[in-house]
């Protein structure tokens, strides 16, 4: 028979000796408030579960793309961590922003990785863009035919339905965890 070893109890952690192989609390009384305590948990989580499947099932198409932009620009910030402003090359400022080349007004490049570089917020907000010097700096990270190619096509619509912004929203996610952690 295996020898029974002394455990911390899982509701008051006193240390305590195990009476059975699976035995987790020291006492009967505490068993009972170890099993009202994950039950109140259980509940917890079911009702967060249900407010969250409410929350989702009243948003509307213009709620996803908020909550879209939000996760693209945190991905374009972690993916450019180590740059400079796209526009005047600053590295040490307060804040910076995921800046557009091609304003996110139109739509067909708003999420386009390549139109969208990690930018101070002196050049976004106040010089509108510093868009000469970004322009110099997206040809030489990108190349003149891709950065042609998005001032070309800015007219063009972007028609995104919600499951794809959901799509997204997880892609980009996943791709902020990776370069967190890789």
């Amino acid at each position: 028979m295996a020898k029974l070893n002394k455990r911390l109890c899982k509701n008051c952690k006193k240390e305590f000796q195990k009476t059975t192989p699976l035995q987790s609390v020291c006492s009967p009384t505490c068993a009972i408030e170890r099993s009202y305590e994950l039950n109140l948990t259980k509940r917890k989580k079911e009702v967060d579960d249900k407010v969250k499947g409410m929350k989702e099932s009243l948003m509307k198409r213009s709620d996803y793309v908020k909550l879209f932009q939000s996760v693209f620009n945190a991905y374009i910030r972690q993916r450019d961590k180590d740059l400079g402003c796209v526009s005047c090359g600053k590295t040490k400022v307060e804040e910076f922003h995921a800046g557009h080349y091609i304003a996110s007004t139109y739509q067909y490049h708003r999420f386009n990785p390549d139109n969208v570089h990690k930018q101070c917020s002196q050049c976004n907000t106040h010089l509108r863009g510093n868009l000469i010097p970004y322009r110099i700096e997206l040809i030489k990270r990108i190349g003149l035919e891709q950065v042609e190619y998005i001032e070309n096509t800015r007219h063009m619509m972007l028609e995104i339905t919600i499951p794809e912004i959901k799509e997204q929203i997880i892609k980009y996610k996943q791709l902020i965890k990776q370069l967190k952690n890789g």
